[in-house]
């Protein structure tokens, strides 16, 4: 079975530790999406306080959950 086109319910018969470390790659990527936006926006834009808070919450988030992924995968 190809896992990149499973439906959602054909994920169950999975181990919870793929599927955890499936969601956390989701957050990864997401997080990595929204860096790179707030960080490439900066040549257009000079930087405004909401976003420089953005970036860092979400920056820890994305520290945060490699350090889980790390744990899920070992």
């Amino acid at each position: 079975m190809n896992l990149d086109f499973a439906l959602p319910g054909e994920w169950s018969h999975l181990p919870i530790q793929e599927r955890v470390a499936d969601k956390l790659g989701d957050i990864l990527y997401a997080s990595d999406e929204i860096l790179d936006m707030i960080r490439c926006g900066r040549a257009d834009h000079a930087p405004n306080e909401t976003l420089v808070a953005i970036e860092k919450l979400v920056s820890c988030v994305y520290t945060q959950v490699n350090e889980l992924m790390k744990k899920v995968v070992d």
